[in-house]
């Protein structure tokens, strides 16, 4: 009668809801069949409720799961838990020797509780149980790091999920870093930025269930990823690589002034600036570089969501209005403003550094006159001039919203393979 069953549950996943009842009650006709011996309940396995892995047993999953236990004398569950924590079952579900529940989403692991005991406990009307099964956690992801430039000594954060049991951090040149803070939730991990020298490379997250790679490399602002680092020849800080078109923002060295970074940056800084005020290039509200022959024509058929702009900003008062136009040649926008939907409707950095991240599918054509509200770009030709030449620049307006003061720093403007 088990084989029965099992065959069952193989076409379980490809049919309908009302022949799942069906299931229900073959399975209770089963139990009657079988008859209940009064005896201690026993599990043997656990599987995936899966039409392909039902007949695969493991040790092991993540909370949140459907699975099929399966075992002897199971009928009479009163209680079920994982950890400790209790889940929800539907009765109907529980036969002589088998039981369909969720494991739920809050059971712990070993990422809250260094000493949880990793089992199943089955309590019937007849006995209990207990199973050795581990409650694993989702490897670990790496959603964005706060200053992908940040200098020796700076503090830095890496926000994620599942930043848990790190066992260490490799940044560009195999430096390891074992010294970090990890916030409860696995949200964020903090740390002290070493120095890289003139490395560079993606940062890696080495932990128990996982590895975690940035989706760009660390100290990336000389290579020939970069459009702009705002450094001159002849200027100290950084390798230069210019391409400043001479106007719109003031170009500065000025280390006192937005400390953190190196070389050359931009400073855009204006006010008074009335509601739908599209004149960009008045009053220090742009940055305009020249055209860079960046990469080889190949590169025009690929995928633009394989690629992404970043560059870093500083705020030295909150950004609250206003919109900056990124702009790839006369066709491309994208509309960054970070203080919408922000807390307070407002952006700021408070004077450090920052890594904005913007894939280049994000960037769209004109509609209705507007830019950056049309349809997205597909591919890297839709971006680019002709060979692989990069034509970038920005431009700050206003719509429905007047600016009563901006004072913000731009630098590294880059382009990246984010996958």
């Amino acid at each position: 009668m088990t084989r029965n069953i099992f065959t069952f549950i193989r076409y379980m996943n490809r049919l309908p809801l009302y022949l799942l009842i069906l299931f229900t009650v073959f399975c209770a006709a089963c139990s009657k069949d079988d008859g209940s011996s009064g005896a201690p309940p026993v599990v043997t396995g656990v599987s995936l409720l899966d039409a392909s892995k039902t007949d695969s047993t493991f040790a092991g999953t993540l909370p949140g799961t459907l699975i099929l236990i399966t075992g002897q004398n199971l009928d009479g569950i009163v209680k079920i838990a994982f950890n400790g924590q209790a889940a929800y079952f539907n009765p109907t579900y529980n036969t002589r020797t088998h039981l369909i529940v969720t494991i739920p989403d809050n059971a712990p692991t070993e990422a809250t509780d260094p000493d949880v005991p990793n089992t199943i406990h089955i309590i019937t009307s007849h006995g209990e149980t207990s199973y050795s099964f581990t409650l694993e956690i989702p490897p670990p992801s790496i959603v964005a790091i706060s200053n992908e430039n940040a200098l020796a000594g700076d503090s830095l954060i890496i926000y994620g999920s599942s930043l848990w049991l790190i066992d260490k951090i490799v940044f560009p040149g195999g430096r390891e870093v074992t010294d970090f803070i990890a916030d409860d939730a696995g949200t964020r991990v903090g740390m002290i930025m070493p120095a890289l020298g003139d490395d560079t490379g993606r940062l890696v997250i080495q932990a128990k269930y996982g590895t975690a790679v940035s989706d760009g490399p660390l100290n990336d602002h000389e290579s020939g990823n970069v459009i702009s680092n705002l450094t001159a020849d002849g200027e100290t800080g950084e390798k230069a690589v210019f391409n400043w078109a001479y106007w719109g923002a003031n170009r500065t060295t000025d280390a006192t002034l937005f400390p953190g970074t190196r070389g050359g940056y931009l400073q855009n800084i204006f006010g008074g600036v009335g509601v739908n005020d599209g004149a960009w290039w008045n009053g220090n509200r742009s940055g305009n570089f020249n055209d860079v022959p960046m990469f080889t024509a190949a590169i025009m058929t690929e995928q633009a969501s394989s690629y992404a702009l970043k560059f870093e900003i500083s705020t030295k008062e909150p950004w609250t209005a206003g919109v900056n136009v990124l702009r790839f040649g006369d066709n491309y926008a994208y509309r960054y403003m970070p203080w919408s939907g922000a807390a307070g409707a407002k952006f700021e950095t408070k004077g450090a550094w920052q890594t904005i991240t913007v894939p280049l599918s994000a960037f769209k054509t004109v509609a209705d006159g507007k830019e950056g509200t049309g349809a997205g770009a597909q591919t890297m030709g839709d971006l680019l001039k002709a060979g692989g030449v990069v034509a970038f620049g920005y431009r700050f307006i206003t719509e429905d919203a007047p600016v009563d003061v901006y004072n913000a720093a731009y630098d590294n403007f880059r382009i990246v393979k984010i996958r």
